[in-house]
This record gives structure tokens, sequence and C-alpha cells, in this order.
């Protein structure tokens, strides 16, 4: 159930009047992160959508930088790493409408509190039992298969195979908007 929002949240958010996207852009391993240049193109692209708001989501000094400069380079744009605490955090991604994250605990925070939750995946898979939790296969947004065929060569994202440096790569901006919006 989606949990009352508190007027802390409130004052970084707004009252909620459109379509809530999070984005967590972040994972503990390189491996398992979309490069930040491709997804400010995502951002850039979903942040021209008047029906949206983004509220990206990380943790950590490095990466609340990152998100305050992507956060105000674009319209309807957020960032609320550094802002709440994890209680509330987690209040607020039961308010969101979509979340967009990584292999990482993100995902499934959304996904138990019942989100529709799509995960970008890198040297890692969906199958090897990490998939959040209820989520449908089609919200697993994977690289070419073709062109890196030993995938997941990685369990936990923490060995990269030899030539798999660049996997996340092969993942258009526009195939994760179009799973977004769609």
């Amino acid at each position: 159930k989606k949990q009352p929002l508190t007027n802390e949240i409130i004052e970084i958010t707004g009252e909620k009047k459109e379509t809530w996207i999070g984005i967590a852009p972040f994972a503990q391993y390189v491996s398992k992160m979309y490069p930040i240049g491709l997804m400010e193109k995502v951002i850039a692209e979903i942040s021209n959508t008047k029906s949206s708001k983004i509220l990206l989501f990380g943790g950590g000094q490095k990466e609340v930088d990152i998100l305050e400069k992507l956060a105000a380079k674009y319209p309807n744009t957020i960032n609320v790493a550094g802002k709440i605490k994890l209680k509330q955090e987690l209040i607020l991604i039961s308010n969101l409408d979509k979340m967009l994250s990584m292999d990482s605990g993100n995902a499934h925070f959304s996904a138990m509190l019942g989100i529709n939750t799509f995960t970008i995946w890198g040297i890692t898979h969906p199958f090897t039992g990490f998939a959040p939790f209820s989520q449908p296969f089609e919200n697993a947004i994977l690289p070419d298969l073709k062109k890196y065929p030993n995938i997941p060569c990685s369990i936990y994202g923490n060995k990269v195979c030899q030539g798999y440096d660049d996997v996340m790569r092969s993942i258009s901006p526009q195939t994760i908007v179009q799973k977004i919006l769609n």
C-alpha cells in the first residue's frame, strides 16, 4: 500500500500531480551500472514529458553530487538522495508509479513495495535468481546477448569477463525510455 507522504517529503517533491518515475542509477560495482552519460540521455528525454516527474535516488556524497548536477539540468527532475532517511525513502518509493534501477537494492525495495520496477542488467542476468520480486521478465533491460553470449559472466557483478567492459553500452537510451514510457 502507498504510505502517506510526510510533510518533509512533500517539501522536496511537491504534491503528486503527475506520474512519478524513480531512477536509481548506481550500483555497488561499475559492471552493474549503466554509464552515467547514457543515463543522462534517458533522464533528459523523460524529463521533457510534462506528465512525468523524475525522482533521483542514490547514497553517499559522490552520488549526491552527481545527482544534484543532473537534477539542476533537467526540468521535472528532483534529487532526493541525501535529503531524507531510509524510512522516508521507502515511503516515497511506495508512491512511485515506476522505478528504473540497476541490478541493485533500490530495485528490490521498489519491487517489494509493489512498484512497477524496470532493471538494467550488465554482466549479470535476472535468471541467476536476483530478479526483483514479482516483476515481469519484460521489465528486465538486457544488453546485446548476441554480442555478449557469456552473460551472466558474473553472479554478483564483482568480476568482469575479458572483453565485457562495455556491455552496458549495447543498451541504447532510447530502448530504456521506450520501456519506461510505454
